[in-house]
């Protein structure tokens, strides 16, 4: 048997077959390299992140070192409004006690604590001090005590010990 037509030669996969492969070799190496590439950026960004959460920390940090300076001005800013409002108060405090003093009795030393006031001074009598001096003092005192001592004949040395019941302080 012969054929009038000569044979074509056969191939194992045919051209329709040759096109379907090569389209799927094609988007498999499309796929492959936007993997690969996505990968990379994925890398990129991932370094960038940690670039910035080192930054966001750092900011953090610097944040709260600003915070403890801002509470300590302002502690000292309290502390100095406070110690003014309280110089004031004493500076107050004591003219009116020098002004309690009448010109009859002289002040040598007084000590001053947060309960007690001490008095060392000189007086014309005894009588000077308690009619002038020493109802003003237990008016503001919780407890008054004072002695006497005969310095010559016209003048008395005097301590003065005046204590204030420890309260606690309020807070």
């Amino acid at each position: 048997m012969y054929s009038f037509i000569t044979p074509r030669k056969k191939y194992s996969i045919d051209t329709f077959s040759t096109m379907w492969l090569g389209f799927i070799v094609l988007i498999s190496l499309l796929l492959i390299f936007l993997g690969l590439y996505i990968d990379r950026k994925n890398r990129y960004f991932e370094d960038d992140l940690k670039g910035i959460k080192q930054k966001i920390s750092l900011t953090i940090k610097e944040k709260q070192k600003i915070q403890k300076e801002i509470d300590t001005l302002m502690k000292i800013h309290n502390y100095i409004k406070s110690a003014n409002k309280s110089n004031h108060n004493i500076k107050q405090g004591l003219i009116n006690f020098f002004s309690l003093i009448p010109d009859q009795i002289k002040i040598n030393k007084l000590y001053m604590t947060r309960y007690e006031l001490k008095i060392y001074g000189k007086t014309d009598s005894p009588k000077t001090y308690k009619l002038l001096l020493e109802p003003p003092l237990k008016s503001i005192f919780d407890s008054s005590k004072v002695g006497f001592t005969k310095e010559n004949n016209s003048t008395y040395l005097f301590s003065s010990y005046n204590f204030i019941k420890r309260v606690e302080d309020a807070k």
